[in-house]
């Protein structure tokens, strides 16, 4: 069978090194504003996003918040709560921090630019997105998703590693523009195996670990739903909101296509829900494959697997435990400390030279800023296992030292 791929347009149009003047001096006047956020110099809303449920404490009390009613959330509703929620307090210099651990090894403009984008270049609209995620960023604690080994996940949510074990959901390959592939085998998942938290964080956890399998210049992933064998009982609705969140509000411009796959009649019904809570352009995104032929078409067959998929990469999923000593690096915190201040001079040199930068807005670029952004990817990865916990991508050899190397065991085409 000749391959039926077919290669998708490659869109450049508001991506970074693709911008117009115009678009341009829009962004340098978002940067304008940020730095006026970041300064304390104006002032933004407090509150966590409506949507957030569930992580964030009052400093006082210590009571949760209370979760967002309705039977698409996954705790108890508001009637059924003791107390409204308490909404945290959030500073300039918050923010500014967690927009750095936003960036990892990102261009920063490239991070900004998504927001920018989903928000079809209207400022003040991607502004209150911006502060939105990195507010639901901080709540979330997505701190501890990176920080933590997979055993202190796994004692901090019961059940956490078993999601990896018995591969529910994990990150393999990448198409032929570098977007990587997240599949999610829905026929493994039913909501009472494991504490809806667990799923919760696993998710996020799986979103996070997805950025560090990007490669310099990709800035989308694939997600493949199998849905072989699905039934009702592996409906999640919990799941469906949480994913639909993250790629609307907390990680935008980063959903490249999402393939349903063997989708069954049962499901149909479902999806007539699902459809209307969707955004039109991550709606949009969504293709749908009735057997491994049509998912052929989306993803070549050279980098799906044999089994189940009917591709031609002789591989098959294993989760690989922690290794003894691979998060020693972590416990150097003379070391640690010492990049992280080489760090921290970077995201210096970067705000000075970007202060400089937005004083005249002339829709030029300073490549200056290029160059600083840069040396922060190249900083990062030495920063990295000082700072992050090994996790099964590392331990698969494929997001080591910065580097994404994804190894696929191609078997010749039976004829």
């Amino acid at each position: 069978m000749s391959s039926t791929y077919v290669k998708p347009a490659v869109i450049t149009d508001g991506r970074l090194g693709h911008l117009t003047p115009e678009q341009t001096e829009k962004l340098q006047q978002f940067w304008i504003r940020l730095y006026e956020i970041f300064d304390g110099k104006t002032p933004f809303d407090q509150t966590v996003p409506s949507s957030f449920k569930g992580q964030a404490r009052d400093e006082e009390s210590g009571a949760a918040p209370a979760p967002k009613a309705g039977w698409f959330s996954r705790g108890k509703s508001a009637s059924e709560s003791s107390s409204a929620p308490v909404a945290p307090r959030f500073t300039g210099q918050d923010i500014y921090t967690c927009f750095w651990k936003l960036t990892m090894m990102d261009h920063p403009d490239l991070i900004v630019l998504k927001f920018i984008r989903a928000r079809k270049w209207v400022l003040d609209d991607a502004m209150k997105m911006f502060l939105n995620a990195l507010k639901w960023r901080i709540v979330e604690r997505l701190d501890e998703l990176v920080e933590l080994s997979d055993v202190e996940l796994d004692a901090k949510y019961p059940k956490f590693i078993e999601q990896m074990r018995i591969g529910k959901g994990y990150l393999r390959g990448a198409d032929p523009l570098d977007r990587p592939m997240s599949v999610v085998n829905t026929r493994l998942h039913h909501k009472a195996d494991q504490p809806a938290e667990t799923i919760h964080r696993f998710t996020l956890y799986t979103m996070e670990c997805g950025r560090t399998v990007l490669p310099q210049g990709a800035e989308t992933v694939i997600v493949i739903f199998d849905l072989s064998n699905f039934g009702l009982d592996n409906m999640d609705w919990g799941f469906v909101r949480l994913f639909v969140q993250c790629f609307e509000s907390y990680y935008p411009e980063t959903l490249g296509v999402c393939v349903v796959h063997r989708a069954p009649f049962v499901f149909w019904g479902l999806w007539k829900l699902i459809q209307p809570l969707l955004d039109p352009v991550v709606a949009s995104k969504f293709v749908f494959t009735r057997n491994n032929e049509e998912l052929h078409k989306v993803v070549p067959r050279e980098r799906l697997p044999i089994t189940h998929y009917g591709g031609l990469d002789d591989w098959t999923y294993k989760y690989v435990p922690a290794a003894p000593g691979e998060d020693d690096a972590m416990k150097d915190l003379a070391k640690k400390e010492e990049l992280l201040a080489e760090r921290h001079a970077l995201e210096a040199g970067f705000d000075r030279t970007t202060r400089e930068w937005i004083k005249s807005v002339n829709g030029k670029n300073a490549p200056e800023r290029d160059e600083i952004a840069q040396q922060l990817r190249e900083q990062y990865t030495r920063l990295s296992p000082y700072v992050r916990a090994t996790n099964l991508y590392k331990r698969w050899g494929v997001a080591v030292e910065g580097q994404v190397n994804w190894t696929y065991n191609v078997v010749p085409e039976q004829k």
